[in-house]
């Protein structure tokens, strides 16, 4: 199910909400401040590949977490 990233506009906090269809990301808003002046946030996909050798089975899809 996608969990999609948000920040607040207006109070600077980041937070995730799971958005079932698309037209529910309009109806979004901070659960801190309750503003709906937020901003979608790009986030990173990882994934284990099962064919690759142990120290390198984490890959990544782009975003900003990294595992180590």
């Amino acid at each position: 199910m996608p969990i999609f990233e948000f920040k607040c506009i207006q109070c600077g906090k980041s937070f995730e909400k799971l958005i079932f269809k698309r037209e529910e990301e309009k109806n979004v808003n901070c659960p801190f401040c309750k503003s709906l002046k937020i901003e979608k946030i790009l986030t990173g996909t990882y994934y284990i590949n099962k064919n690759s050798s142990s120290t390198n089975k984490y890959s990544s899809c782009g975003g900003k977490f990294g595992l180590t």
